[in-house]
This record gives structure tokens, sequence and C-alpha cells, in this order.
């Protein structure tokens, strides 16, 4: 979640996140009315905090990406407590926060069980790019927020490890909870969420080198929509320079 103010005084809404009281409280801290609420991707992640947090700030106008869809019903957005939205377009200078923070969007054609999009925005004052699942950076030690049972299932050797180790052999290793096997789960965690079957999770080292500490698009992202479509949207020319790493 990404607030702006804007020249008017009110503030611009990207992607909000549960509104706990401690985010309400927050929000209001700024001093000044919510006055836009951006819903920059068709993923349910983001999509399914938009209404409740549109309630806390019932004045505030709706802003969503278009080509809106879910699965596995393809539910209207009415369904996630989203009513009287407007749909952003690609480069639109009549939005009402044009002069200060431009949009492009980036959709794909339709691929698997539906489409790729996202709005990109960027706000002009500050430099600053917003974007969802584009562009991601993947820190090089697990953040806090993940919990130790986590990322030590993870370094254990399972059935996903045996089933992506192309007949080498696993060995039964007992999971010792230190730094390196909790650094291991990470690895292995980070890996199979940007890989569609990562083939090294039994030793994740080398490639997870290659995708972390560094601004990269996601390999499942590039996959599903094409590098070419990341090119010609602008966004990704920066970007996929830097990628570089491991093919699965």
């Amino acid at each position: 979640m990404t607030v702006i103010k804007l020249k008017s005084g009110g503030l611009w809404v990207h992607a909000p996140i549960a509104p706990t009281k401690e985010c309400i409280q927050l929000v209001k801290e700024l001093g000044a009315p919510v006055e836009y609420i951006v819903l920059p991707t068709f993923a349910y992640e983001h999509k399914i905090f938009v209404g409740p947090f549109s309630r806390k700030f019932p004045r505030a106008q709706i802003w969503v990406a278009p080509r809106q869809w879910s699965w596995p019903l393809n539910l209207p957005l009415e369904f996630f407590g989203i009513f009287r939205s407007k749909t952003l377009k690609d480069e639109d200078f009549s939005t009402p926060w044009a002069d200060e923070i431009e949009q492009k969007v980036l959709s794909s054609p339709e691929v698997g069980i539906g489409p790729y999009v996202e709005v990109a925005f960027y706000h002009k004052r500050s430099r600053t790019l917003l974007v969802t699942d584009a562009v991601i950076f993947v820190p090089k030690q697990p953040p806090e927020c993940i919990s130790k049972e986590s990322l030590l299932a993870s370094a254990k050797n399972g059935l996903a490890v045996r089933l992506l180790s192309k007949g080498k052999e696993v060995p039964e290793e007992p999971v010792v909870d230190n730094k390196m096997t909790r650094q291991k789960g990470w690895e292995r965690m980070v890996l199979q969420i940007l890989f569609l079957g990562p083939s090294n999770l039994l030793e994740p080292n080398a490639s997870f080198a290659q995708m972390s500490q560094k601004l990269i698009v996601s390999p499942i992202v590039r996959h599903w929509s094409s590098a070419k479509f990341l090119k010609r949207s602008g966004i990704g020319l920066i970007v996929l320079q830097g990628t570089g790493g491991s093919r699965e």
C-alpha cells in the first residue's frame, strides 16, 4: 500500500491493505481526506481489501485496473464489495491526478485461465515508480514476517523437492533449526514462487543468488505475458536488462 498526498490536499491510495485499526489510524494521522482508492491489478490478494478499505472512506472514488477477472469463478467486482468503480485506462490524461501521476496499463492476451493485467504509475514530483507484480525485489535474507515454522518446512526434503530433482538422490536429513537451514528454506520458497517447477530445489543457492538483491521481472510473469510485451510497455525496458540468471 502506498499513499500519495496530491496538490488538492487529498490522499491517493494505491493497493490498500487490510483496514485494521492501526492502518486506518496511520492514514487519518496524515490529516487529509482519502480522495481516491486505486486497485492496480486483477489479483485476488489485492482486490480483496479494496471493498473493506473503501467502506472506511466512503467518499473516496474507487478506480480499478481494466479486464478484471477471478478464478475459479469469474465473479463481478460487487461480489468483493467494490461498488461504483471507475476503470483505469492506458495513458489517460483525463484522470483527476493526471498532472501529478502518469499511468500505463500492462495487459497481455489471455493465457491459460486469464490475462495478466496491471497498471503502473509514475509520480512525477518524487520520481517514484509504482508497480505491483511486474517488477519485484527479492531480499537475500528472509523477511521477519515469514515464520520460523514456514522456513523450516520449506527446508525439508519433502515431496516437492523429490519430484523436481529429476532422479537425483534426495537424502533423508533431519531439519535442524539454525540460520543455514532457515536460509535454505527461504531460497527454496523464493524459487518455487518465481518459477514454474524449478529444477534445482535440492541445492538452491546458485539460482537464488541470480534472483536476489536486484530488481527483476518475475520469471513467471515474464513467461506468462512474454518479454516482448514487457518491452513494448516501456516500463520493462529498464528491468529486463538486469534479470540475467537461471533458466528453468
